[in-house]
């Protein structure tokens, strides 16, 4: 048929089907961990979360209108990536380019990582399609700086932001391959645009001590530097590609910048790689942290593949292994029962079932770990909550009112902390422990405030004074928890705790706050260059919490 060898015919059929596939896909894949949590955002939107900007839930939640179950969290991303493959190919200017609508669905196939956040939700799944409107505004505004183009430049701007902070390194690195932008008006206007649009988000942030910024600038967990950090950075470089890397690497180095367009594009991808190569030497690198230079990865290689007769054989055959690894690794995922071992979406069908059985269906708070509790709520709809331990990190768990739902109700704790415990369910390569609880009473939100900067301590008994602040609307009595004091290191490694020993603890007024004076006996002294002490509590033996600010210590 004549309508079949029409390439825009060839082209929107090609895209419906990878719409068609990812869409099957999300209904039929258990979710990842990550996703149930940004489930839980969404049952709560807001301009921000603890962990990222708020796009992801907005997302979320948008498909949730829809659709339910898997699919509901889901849809939006297979809508994305085939709008972002779409958009990607209105930005190709090459003549010719509709006769070559097969060698570009091809190029697709071969960024392997493109394959996942076609149908999982993460906050890479919108910053792929923003970063996308971003560098298609761009290029129209270099042709023409009118108001409508520069609007869709703050506009792009301000979604990459709302959806991951990474998106700030796409502005910068675009505005160094163009200077003369500071010298445009219209540029001002879109950046002005931009920060307007995104002004509620910090607002939240603002309102809430910048959670955000302070997790990932300050509290998140520093490793120690190792040259495997620095090489799995190259590692990441490879697999967000996938196996064809060489001929689109190697094509993308000998593509010369022919325009600012092709040279801000250049600008991204290496700006990329170098920043999270300096980045490896004070944190672990994470292949997703540079997807965003696939995108003008597929801009600038299209046009030399199609040049290159030779590059272009060895892309077919590397991207139809690639194509066919990227299938089985589909069925793998969609069928548990196929795949030869478990795979993350397939653990939950090996413990919440268990779990809920042996807790008789009661709410659940989980001792560090908020992202079982996200699916076990998503798989059994039963109220859950995450307690942050200073062993792990804070969630979005601690800014809701997740704590206030369980206050008083029949519970079960679980934990992989405390073997001691009963085992409630076991899945690979963990055991769930808990016990049950009843008329739960915690205050994870009090301040226990040591009011110096440095503590001179010493061998012995020692005296301590701090500032305990209840912020609940609510009297706190002290019944079922221990008030402790804890040594840290470097990393925020635990390396003491001491118990503080209060005279009398009467019960707290809502809003109050009281200054106490506690005594612990100091037998040894913890080895540490960046010795730390801070207050926390710890609630019905469950591990201590984040209650108190940390203070350097001077051991004499």
């Amino acid at each position: 048929m004549k309508i079949i060898k029409d390439h825009k015919f060839q082209f929107f059929s090609l895209l419906l089907l990878f719409f068609i596939l990812n869409f099957i896909q999300s209904s039929i894949t258990l979710l990842f961990e990550d996703e149930a949590y940004y489930f839980v955002w969404s049952k709560d939107l807001a301009f921000g979360y603890f962990d990222h900007p708020p796009m992801v839930a907005l997302w979320a939640a948008a498909g949730q209108q829809f659709f339910e179950g898997e699919l509901g969290v889901r849809i939006l991303s297979a809508v994305s990536f085939s709008t972002m493959i779409w958009l990607i190919w209105s930005m190709i200017d090459l003549k010719d380019k509709w006769n070559h609508v097969l060698l570009y669905f091809l190029l697709i196939v071969s960024f392997a990582f493109w394959q996942v956040f076609g149908f999982i939700m993460t906050p890479d799944t919108p910053l792929l399609l923003f970063t996308t409107v971003f560098i298609l505004a761009y290029k129209r505004f270099l042709d023409k700086d009118s108001l409508v183009n520069a609007l869709l430049l703050g506009f792009g701007m301000a979604g990459m932001l709302y959806s991951k902070y990474h998106g700030i390194l796409v502005i910068i690195f675009v505005v160094l391959s163009n200077l003369k932008l500071f010298r445009n008006p219209r540029f001002w206007l879109a950046s002005i645009f931009g920060f307007i649009l995104f002004v509620p988000h910090l607002v939240w942030q603002y309102e809430n001590d910048f959670p955000s910024f302070l997790y990932h600038l300050k509290e998140r967990s520093k490793k120690p530097y190792h040259v495997s950090k620095t090489l799995l950075h190259f590692v990441n470089m490879i697999a967000i590609v996938g196996i064809a890397f060489p001929v689109i690497y190697n094509a993308f180095f000998k593509k010369k910048a022919q325009n600012l367009f092709e040279k801000s594009l250049k600008y991204i991808v290496y700006g990329f790689f170098i920043f999270f190569l300096i980045s490896t030497f004070s944190s672990e690198p994470q292949a997703q942290w540079v997807i965003v230079i696939s995108i003008p990865l597929v801009i600038l290689v299209f046009p030399y593949l199609v040049d290159h007769m030779k590059a272009r054989r060895w892309l077919f055959i590397l991207g139809s292994v690639q194509l066919l690894i990227l299938l089985i690794a589909r069925a793998l995922f969609a069928f548990p029962s196929i795949s030869p071992v478990p795979l993350e979406p397939h653990l939950s069908q090996q413990w919440v079932k268990e779990l809920k059985n042996n807790t008789d269906a009661k709410p659940l708070v989980f001792i560090n770990n908020y992202s079982e509790a996200s699916i076990y709520n998503f798989y059994t709809g039963i109220e859950t909550h995450s307690y942050s331990i200073l062993k792990g990190r804070k969630s979005q768990y601690n800014l809701l009112e997740f704590e206030e739902r369980m206050q008083g109700r029949d519970i079960y704790t679980v934990t992989k902390y405390k073997s001691d415990l009963p085992e409630l369910a076991s899945r690979t390569g963990r055991v769930y422990y808990g016990k049950p609880i009843d008329n739960y009473h915690t205050f994870e939100k009090v301040s226990c405030v040591i009011n110096k900067d440095e503590l001179n301590l010493k061998l012995g008994v020692n005296t301590l004074d701090f500032s305990i602040i209840n912020p609940y609307d609510r009297i706190i009595e002290f019944d079922n928890i221990s008030v402790v004091g804890v040594f840290q290191g470097s990393k925020n490694k635990i390396l003491l705790k001491v118990p503080l020993h209060i005279e009398k603890m009467d019960p707290l007024e809502p809003n109050e706050k009281r200054l106490i004076q506690a005594r612990f006996d100091l037998s040894k002294v913890p080895s540490s260059e960046m010795l730390t002490f801070r207050v926390a509590l710890d609630f019905y033996q469950l591990m201590e919490g984040f209650q108190g600010n940390k203070v350097k210590v001077v051991i004499k």
